[in-house]
């Protein structure tokens, strides 16, 4: 006998043993649905026009892998045990909070038209995933429903879902992003992503709260796996090397096309075309036994390969390993067994190591000291993990909305996630993803891809160098206006490939997913090898640090309103400063005219030199600060930046900064270097700008002659009769600039005299006074008045 969730006439009802079908599962709080072919799957992606059976079938395929993975747990405790890192919820929240989500959106769409449970869809609406690892979230249990109350809302919630997939009129027609039925599917994905974090939860449990659901799609484990501990032997136990493939300098494409057939969460959209430098990547993931290596040799434990947030977590949470990893004998013999998500089981060797973003960026700098890399080890950014990627996968990224069906048919295949794969040869499968297999597997299991790769997509996430971040053209859905732009924070570190619990949208070649670097996810690494300069700069140097590249960003990109307090503002009055940046840009383009190409000196995040784009065809920016010079590059890469506005203490806004529209990006290049030693940062001596601009740099120099004699005479990089543009504050400090390199004066009219020694066969053509403020917090300003002056460059009589 058995009971169904759904008309039991329906193909998507989902089947429950009775209460006497199975006496083992009776003591569980749980019970496993059956699936008919005896293991759980999950079905290919959803093409969202291919009408109201197949969302009926998502669905219920949805809803039976949550009710299945929560059948792992043995008791009711082990719904309300805290994770061990306290900065989760209990599981309980999880297993209520997918469904909860799916009454609230389908009442913003309009599907529905009151709430189900208005306690539960406020208790469980909002999660606490987002906090750092010292943040800890204490919560007790009392605030939570019991198991079977939480059994019973479900299904209440899978019975009105159900009814109205299967009468609503919305249904009858193709969902797309602008209809209502966008928030039905936006909740089928929803559930999927809490299936994977769910089962990461599990995974750091204590085991005897769990047992493996008796479906549970197979472990890949290896045959020769020794319940006895070996100390791992490369070529045996794991494979022997991992070499680093040459991957040519292309171009890839970013984004997802607004009608292609299937869900995508709002990050995913717009339109990015990003260059990709000549790099190497490592073959495989990198392996536990390669990772033990690591461990066993003390190295884990070496401050110096670590980064300083890295080393501060390792050090508040004492790790010794990879949280996966199973103590088996006494400490500092380094003998382990591996946790997979239900059990524990003989160390694999081969799988690849499953680390946060400091662990894999600490074995990246030991691995560099350890084989000697003259280019040191790093993690893959996004636009060379897509360079990895299968050509044919590269098929999907030339659809075009309102192709014919066999062009769509081509299209939807390139995405691996949307078609059932068969194996490529007896044992071997391409991808690790859509819960073929219950955990990840061997690093080469899967097959390469055509580029020599293995999992590339699928198996488990891998970290990225690029933190989180907005494509241009992003756009909020509205139905979910928080999904992402909480993390364009610059402190989520984004993840790529999916893993082998990764299905619908998380497993497509268009998911782009994130997690603070602290976090465990099912996620790994590969290492890469190339001159792009993807290292984030960790504190430490002037013009390195977050809290100055936020203020900088600010003083570049915020509005007036941004840059003031205005309930301040409106009681004590601030001095009125015009918007410095555009402000020399206007000079520039006054003086110089509107053509030709320009050089911003100093430019740091990079204003300045987008808004000089309005009228010079090419704008070379240059910085000595490589946090700078990277904020630059992204906007000008995304056209957007997130960045953080200090209120007080430890208090900030979340910020976004924007370039203009009406601005041509491609005009514009960044590159970092030294002001006085222009050759050295790749500009040719026989370059000839038509304007130089330099704002509020030359008393921050060591040698400002030496700067300004690279523009003089007839070498000099600014052509005859061009323009520079000075602008300084002449705050002489010995800390930037030696004493007796000083351009200082008693006034004006002498500081400018003394630049007029310096600059022979220039006029000076304009000057004057420009105030503006740098804000530190809401109630302290920095008040400033620049000397400005325009320089002609004389025609050399030869």
């Amino acid at each position: 006998m058995t009971r169904a969730l759904a008309d039991a006439d329906s193909d998507t009802a989902m089947t429950l043993p009775d209460d006497k079908a199975d006496a083992a599962q009776q003591q569980a709080p749980q019970i496993e649905p059956r699936w008919h072919d005896q293991q759980a799957h999950s079905l290919p992606g959803l093409n969202i026009t291919a009408g109201r059976q197949a969302l009926l079938d998502y669905f219920a395929n949805t809803w039976q892998l949550t009710e299945t993975l929560f059948s792992a747990l043995v008791s009711e405790e082990a719904y309300f045990i805290r994770p061990y890192h306290k900065t989760r919820h209990p599981l309980i929240f999880y297993y209520v909070h997918p469904v909860t989500f799916y009454i609230n959106k389908l009442l913003i769409a309009g599907l529905l038209d009151k709430p189900l449970n208005p306690h539960y869809e406020l208790l469980f609406e909002t999660g606490v995933d987002e906090m750092s690892w010292d943040d800890l979230h204490e919560g007790g249990q009392e605030i939570w429903p019991s198991v079977a109350e939480a059994r019973d809302y479900r299904r209440q919630v899978y019975q009105t879902v159900h009814q109205l997939i299967s009468l609503h009129p919305e249904f009858d027609k193709p969902v797309t992003m602008d209809s209502p039925g966008w928030a039905l599917v936006m909740c089928f994905e929803h559930e999927r992503i809490h299936l994977e974090t769910s089962s990461v939860l599990m995974r750091e449990l204590p085991v005897k709260y769990l047992r493996a659901p008796q479906q549970w799609p197979p472990l890949p484990l290896a045959r020769n796996a020794s319940e006895h501990f070996d100390r791992p032997v490369a070529g045996l136990h794991y494979p022997a090397e991992n070499p680093l493939i040459d991957v040519a300098a292309q171009t890839v494409a970013v984004g997802k096309p607004k009608d292609w057939p299937s869900f995508g969460w709002d990050n995913e959209y717009g339109a990015d075309t990003r260059e990709v430098k000549a790099f190497r990547a490592s073959k495989r993931l990198i392996s536990n036994g390669e990772f033990y290596e690591f461990v066993s040799s003390g190295a884990y434990l070496d401050e110096q390969y670590w980064s300083e947030k890295g080393w501060a977590w390792r050090r508040f949470r004492n790790t010794r390993w990879p949280a996966f990893w199973v103590q088996d004998g006494p400490v500092g013999s380094h003998q382990y067994k591996l946790r997979t998500i239900f059990s524990v089981e003989p160390m694999q060797w081969d799988w690849p190591a499953i680390v946060n973003y400091y662990e894999a960026r600490a074995y990246c700098a030991w691995r560099s000291q350890h084989d000697g890399a003259e280019t040191p080890y790093r993690l893959a950014t996004e636009k060379e993990h897509l360079a990895l990627h299968d050509d044919a996968w590269q098929l999907a990224r030339q659809w075009q909305p309102g192709c014919d069906e066999p062009a769509l048919a081509d299209a939807l295949v390139c995405d691996p996630v949307m078609k059932r794969l068969s194996s490529q040869e007896p044992g071997r499968r391409a991808i690790n993803h859509n819960l073929h297999y219950g955990s990840e597997g061997s690093v080469e299991k899967f097959a390469a891809n055509s580029k020599g790769f293995h999992d590339v997509l699928g198996n488990v996430w891998q970290w990225s160098e690029d933190t989180f971040h907005p494509l241009p053209g992003f756009a909020i859905h509205p139905y979910y206006v928080d999904f992402s732009t909480p993390c364009f924070d610059e402190q989520h570190q984004m993840i790529m490939g999916g893993s082998f619990i990764s299905t619908g949208d998380e497993a497509s070649v268009w998911a782009r997913f994130h997690f603070r670097p602290h976090f465990f996810q099912h996620a790994g690494f590969r290492l890469v090898q190339g001159d792009d300069n993807a290292m984030r700069q960790e504190g430490g140097k002037r013009y390195e640090t977050d809290a100055l590249l936020d203020q900088y960003m600010l003083f570049h990109w915020g509005s007036r309103a941004e840059q003031r307090d205005e309930d301040i503002s409106a009681g004590v009055g601030h001095p009125e400063t015009r918007m410095f940046m555009e402000t020399m840009a206007e000079l520039v383009g006054d003086f110089a005219g509107s053509h030709g190409s320009v050089l911003d000196l100093g430019c740091a995040t990079g204003r300045a030199s987008f808004e000089l784009a309005r009228r010079f065809e090419r704008v070379l920016g240059l910085d000595y600060s490589e946090a700078f010079v990277e904020a630059a590059r992204v906007m000008q890469r995304q056209g957007s930046l997130a960045y953080s506005r200090l209120e007080s203490g430890r208090h900030s806004t979340p910020m976004m900064a924007r370039v203009p529209a009406a601005i041509d990006r491609t005009r514009v290049e960044f590159i970092q270097g030294d002001a006085a030693r222009l050759a050295e940062a790749g500009i040719a001596s026989d370059e000839r700008f038509d304007a130089v601009l330099m704002s509020n740099l030359l008393c921050r120099l060591p040698d400002p002659a030496a700067c300004l004699r690279q523009f003089t005479g007839p070498d000099g990089l600014l052509r005859d009769g061009g323009i520079l543009v000075l602008s300084s504050p002449n705050t002489w400090m010995e800390q930037y600039t030696p004493t007796d390199a000083f351009v200082d004066a008693p006034d004006s009219a002498t500081a400018l005299a003394r630049l007029g020694e310096l600059l022979p066969g220039y006029e000076l053509v304009h000057q004057q006074d420009l105030p503006f403020m740098i804000r530190e917090h809401r109630r302290k300003y920095e008040y400033i008045v620049s000397q400005v002056s325009v320089w002609r460059k004389q025609p050399v009589r030869r």
